[in-house]
């Protein structure tokens, strides 16, 4: 029997607080600021490790695409053709680089996906059927690039007539039977998360996969909300549908009910070494300025539920400038803010206008992304959000794992008609703060560190 223990983050699974972080003067000042918006920060948090993967579409945005999910009207978008003339070495795709933590299970070790954008918690399990996510044929194992693969079961502890199955518009696929994490215990009867013990949690173990993995991670820790969850009853996928769709309480819910810690996820994502963090029940100890605070906003499917799907925000206005040009845009549409997906997509003319202000100017390689020469000088970024500016870090603009020829991924892409996104080029060097309470809003601040 597995013992199942979800520990973030690099090294030994006890916490080792404080080495990485830094603590000064400045930390007091940053407790009140955490304080005058309910928050207080944790030791419950650990290290994220930053990773290049094989490019891909972000799974948000196709399952945005896939369940046509609105929050509003919609938007006007110009974009361009998908070959649009220019250099052909950058590989035009939105999901380059990647946040990585380990899960511990047992003595093994496994890297995972903490996800915003998805609520289910799921790792692959040895002996997977793997199938070519283009033409749906089986493949050997290695095919699906998946990490280490999970050698445990959960013997009397599966759910019964309930399985997780997962569909993208780009041909991945996931399916596999449901369980809890307590039954599959021999002792610790838990997941554990940075050092928070959450009871009974509901998971999958992955036996048909057809995915584009990128040879390291095992899994994805699902930390959206419960309107995401995709576990359905009965034994055949091919008869899956809303129908058949049964929603269950992921991690970071079932972290606030069972009293384990505050219903509260935080990032304080960089680009540099060590310096990335997550977070359960409050904040990690990072210096950062006053936070500002919004309101997460419900969605409708185009199946007519509306509940809360992923972390959609309304977004005041964005402002940009070079030192030839200053330009603002307002009445903006919804955004969801996903740890998931690696740039911004904004709508079409926005994020055309946000590269022509680079030096030298973006080049646009497909209707959704741009490339710069790796040396370029990115504009400023203010995206204002309740009311506060938060600055965009230069450093975060572009790409530079995806160089090819000398030439970048640009940090700002364009998203269909109502599928826009704050990615990590968002995130990284802010504190952003996912607090599900009765409260259900967002709250962002500037790390000064």
């Amino acid at each position: 029997m597995a013992r199942f223990a979800l520990q973030a983050l690099l090294g030994s699974l006890t916490l080792g607080v404080g080495t990485a972080v830094p603590v000064d003067n400045l930390l007091q000042q940053t407790r009140n600021h955490a304080a005058k918006v309910g928050l207080a920060t944790t030791d419950n948090y650990h290290t994220l490790s930053r990773i290049q993967r094989p490019p891909g579409v972000s799974r948000t945005l196709d399952n945005l695409r896939q369940n046509q999910v609105m929050n509003d009207d919609s938007y006007p978008v110009a974009l361009g053709d998908d070959d649009s003339g220019g250099v052909d070495h950058i590989t035009a795709e939105l999901n380059q680089v990647e946040y990585v933590m380990q899960v511990g299970f047992e003595a093994d070790k496994y890297s995972m996906i903490p996800d915003t954008g998805s609520s289910d918690t799921w790792v692959v399990q040895e002996g997977f059927e793997c199938f070519d996510p283009n033409y749906g044929q089986e493949e050997p194992p290695e095919y699906c690039a998946f990490g280490t693969l999970f050698k445990g079961d959960f013997p009397e502890g599966k759910i019964a007539i309930q399985h997780l199955d997962i569909s993208y518009l780009s041909g991945d696929h996931l399916s596999g039977p449901m369980g809890y994490a307590e039954q599959v215990l021999t002792t610790l009867e838990c997941i554990t998360v940075a050092g928070v013990t959450i009871p009974k949690q509901q998971f999958a173990l992955v036996n048909v996969a057809a995915w584009g993995g990128d040879g390291m991670t095992s899994g994805i820790l699902g930390l959206g909300l419960p309107g995401l969850t995709d576990a359905f009853t009965g034994n055949d996928t091919s008869k899956d549908s809303a129908s058949n769709l049964v929603n269950y309480s992921p991690l970071i819910e079932t972290m606030g009910t069972s009293k384990a810690a505050d219903p509260v996820l935080s990032f304080a994502m960089s680009r540099e070494e060590n310096r990335s963090y997550i977070a359960f029940g409050g904040v990690p100890p990072v210096p950062t300025g006053p936070y500002t605070t919004v309101p997460i906003q419900k969605a409708t499917t185009n199946t007519g539920k509306t509940d809360y799907f992923y972390y959609s925000i309304k977004v005041d206005s964005m402002h940009w400038s070079s030192h030839t040009l200053n330009q603002t845009a307002t009445h903006l549409p919804t955004m969801v803010v996903d740890s998931g997906t690696t740039i911004n997509l904004f709508p079409g003319n926005i994020a055309a206008a946000i590269n022509a202000a680079y030096v030298p100017r973006a080049t646009q390689e497909s209707s959704m992304v741009w490339s710069v020469p790796c040396d370029a000088v990115p504009p400023t970024l203010d995206i204002v959000i309740g009311g506060k500016a938060i600055r965009t870090h230069s450093s975060s603009m572009i790409l530079p794992e995806t160089e090819q020829a000398g030439r970048c991924l640009s940090g700002i892409g364009a998203g269909p008609t109502g599928s826009y996104i704050l990615g990590d080029t968002f995130l990284q060097e802010i504190v952003a703060v996912f607090d599900i309470s009765e409260k259900m809003e967002l709250k962002f601040a500037q790390r000064i560190d």
